[in-house]
């Protein structure tokens, strides 16, 4: 990064967004403590971020970070429905959160049910992350092998049309302290949305190997092989019966799944091997060069195959709940919010509803610094009212509504 150039676009402006990989946020950061000007991003606050917190306040400015979807709405819902149960001496027992990116109904069309608006490469590494929460008390540790196996039906009452399941989101216990909430709360989870199905596919994929970050030997010769070559080769690394038998079609692929034990259900099998041939991996075209792992393949496939048509819609679905107990015998209750929003055409451009969920909430957070409606230096997220009410409030103003609701539990 020109370091000057950054320097000179920084110094006009008074509020400064980076939309940039997190990778570049730091030098952002030092340029606009140095030039004293406010910064909004929708990326995690990491370690190296906090620990900028005591120059921000000197520099007297705001490093407002995670004001996306996810981090970001995801923390302005919770904070807000976690604070207005304790404002009626609440206590929370449970807090579980789940979100995720995903084609509409209509377009999820494909066996995996899902397609990428982004980078597929971080999109599987990140279904490869270990993940820990709480549930009823107990600590819950999943490796990052065995996270696509973990994932769990997952329904809810209000939007029974969409057949969903979670997978657990990383560390979700940090939560617990930032949320205020982790002496009181026996479960605390947060998990990633996918529709049913994804995945026990994915695992599959993963132990067949196709995910596999080591160079591969038949990858990096001066003539790539064929998508439908390097399968074979995938399938008789593994193969515990014949090496020579050619894999011609859903029926024997599915067979080869399950006699190498790739998976146990043959309906598994099944869908996998639909997958497969969906992604174009039995096809006798080269690989290219480029393409040095598996896990490289596996990316240009999907990159590739799962994508959105120019009339297909994303969507986004961010849901809470909490179960909250009161004092003197009252009824339990729970609390759900709910955000389903939907990529939207107008005048003929189209707009990802990822891009809205996103791209809203930070323009927002750089708006409220403008108006000087922040008073808070530093490295912040958006958790405290100054921040996350008129930023609500505001989301639903540009169309971005939560619906919020309380069941009595009895």
């Amino acid at each position: 990064m020109d370091r000057e150039k950054l320097y000179e676009h920084v110094s006009q402006a008074d509020v400064v967004i980076s939309l940039l990989p997190p990778s570049c946020h730091l030098i952002i950061a030092d340029s606009c403590i140095e030039l004293k000007k406010h910064l909004v991003t929708a990326s995690y606050v990491d370690d190296s971020m906090s620990k900028l917190d005591g120059k921000a306040k000197v520099s007297g400015i705001t490093i407002l970070g995670e004001m996306g979807l996810d981090p970001g709405i995801d923390h302005m819902m919770a904070m807000k429905m976690i604070n207005d149960a304790k404002s009626r001496n609440g206590k929370i027992k449970s807090f579980t959160s789940y979100c995720g990116g995903l084609p509409s109904p209509a377009a999820a069309n494909n066996p995996l049910a899902y397609k990428f608006s982004w980078s597929p490469a971080g999109a599987i590494r990140a279904g490869r992350n270990p993940a820990t929460y709480k549930l009823n008390g107990e600590i819950i540790h999943v490796n990052g092998e065995d996270l696509y196996d973990s994932a769990a039906k997952f329904r809810i009452p209000d939007l029974p049309a969409f057949a969903l399941e979670c997978l657990p989101n990383r560390d979700s216990l940090i939560y617990g302290n930032l949320y205020g909430i982790e002496l009181e709360a026996s479960t605390i989870f947060r998990g990633t949305l996918r529709y049913e199905g994804f995945g026990e596919i994915m695992g599959t994929l993963a132990r067949l190997g196709l995910f596999d970050l080591a160079s591969h030997l038949c990858l990096n010769q001066e003539k790539g092989p064929t998508y439908r070559t390097f399968l074979h080769d995938l399938l008789k690394a593994h193969s515990t019966g014949s090496t020579n038998d050619a894999v011609k079609g859903e029926k024997e692929l599915a067979e080869r799944i399950l006699s190498n034990g790739y998976c146990k259900k043959r309906e598994t099998a099944t869908k996998t091997a639909k997958t497969i041939i969906f992604l174009g991996l039995l096809e006798p075209t080269e690989i290219p060069l480029t393409c040095k792992s598996a896990f490289d393949v596996a990316c240009l496939r999907m990159e590739e195959r799962l994508v959105y048509s120019n009339n297909e819609q994303d969507m986004v679905l961010l849901h809470h709940e909490l179960e909250v107990e009161f004092p003197d015998d009252q009824p339990i209750e729970k609390h759900t919010g709910t955000l389903l929003e939907f990529g939207k055409t107008e005048k003929g451009k189209a707009t990802t509803a990822m891009a809205l969920t996103v791209g809203i909430p930070v323009a927002i957070g750089a708006l409220l610094l403008l108006e000087n409606k922040i008073e808070r230096r530093g490295v912040l997220r958006p958790i405290e009212p100054e921040v996350y009410e008129p930023a609500l409030n505001l989301l639903q103003a540009h169309g971005i509504r939560i619906q919020e609701k309380i069941i009595n539990q009895c």
